[in-house]
């Protein structure tokens, strides 16, 4: 667990706690619940966690004897009850442990060369793309990490919090079609049906993408551009071409060495050139002339792959 999803547990905890006093602020509970999926994610762990102490508890506490003059046993506190910084340590422990034996084991799945199709348990389909990673967690089967690039087609269940972790992209989902990928230090995400909840510590906000947009951060130079989709453009790599609208040719390099499976150097100066076009992957050599050619810059063998110069 990394120190942001620790600080989300603890915060978790407390709100827990806080749900049985009688000056509780319930305005400021739905608020951050609502400021991020990975909140009620946590506190429905912690919730979960406490119910299962409580039952052991009860199973384990043992009647202790009364003296000759008592008529009865003073109340017992629950632990939950004093949350100080010992017993916040050990909630978290508990809570680790309680995950530990209900979730089942992580599973991850690789793809070299070709794309691989992924069931869920609900029904829900993932066309993990070639070169790519993924691994889903939990018991709903409800958090996903992805690097690389996928199509997901999620069924609609509102009683179940998806999220999928892209390149440090927080992705939200409850039920629709969509497409993600992770290349050169950008996340992209391109919505054909329904909507997702983007959030990130890089994004001000969180955003709302719906249908027929596409949405990418660039992670270093620090930017995040929303736009609108032609029809049929969302996860077209599954009908083997890619359409770019001024991007770098950096990141148009790192596409087709993962989608064409054709290695390309760039000459210096060059990788920030902004390419607009669309180009077909079924051939790699082919798709490489094309960009060449549509960039007007000169095409070498270099190796096993080629290597793109300005003229």
């Amino acid at each position: 667990m990394n120190r942001d999803a620790d600080t989300i547990t603890a915060r978790a905890a407390r709100w827990h706690l806080a749900t049985a006093s009688d000056d509780m602020d319930w305005d400021g509970f739905a608020d951050w619940l609502d400021a991020d999926p990975r909140h009620r994610a946590a506190y429905d762990e912690i919730a979960l966690t406490d119910a299962a102490l409580g039952e052991v508890g009860m199973a384990e506490e043992a009647p202790a004897p009364l003296a000759a003059n008592d008529d009865e046993r003073p109340p017992r506190r629950r632990g939950w009850a004093v949350w100080g910084g010992g017993a916040l340590a050990a909630s978290l422990a508990a809570l680790a442990l309680v995950t530990q034996l209900s979730d089942p084991a992580p599973v991850t799945y690789a793809t070299q060369s070709g794309a691989q199709t992924i069931a869920l348990a609900d029904g829900s389909r993932i066309a993990l793309a070639p070169h790519s990673r993924l691994t889903i967690e939990g018991r709903r089967q409800d958090r996903i990490a992805l690097e690389g690039g996928a199509w997901f087609e999620i069924r609609h269940d509102p009683s179940r919090q998806l999220v999928i972790d892209a390149g440090g992209v927080a992705i939200s989902d409850v039920g629709t079609s969509f497409d993600v990928q992770t290349t050169a230090g950008q996340v992209a995400v391109e919505v054909a049906e329904g909507q997702v909840a983007l959030s990130s510590d890089r994004l001000e906000k969180p955003v709302q993408l719906v249908a027929g947009h596409a949405f990418r951060l660039d992670v270093k130079a620090g930017t995040a551009v929303t736009r609108p989709l032609e029809e049929g453009e969302a996860g077209e790599w599954r009908e083997g071409r890619l359409t770019y609208r001024n991007e770098a040719l950096g990141l148009v390099a790192a596409d087709l060495a993962r989608y064409a499976g054709v290695r390309i150097e760039l000459s210096e100066g060059i990788a920030n050139r902004q390419f607009s076009g669309t180009l077909a992957v079924g051939n790699g050599e082919g798709a490489v002339r094309d960009l060449a050619q549509l960039m007007g810059l000169g095409l070498e063998r270099s190796g096993t792959g080629y290597r793109l110069v300005a003229r």
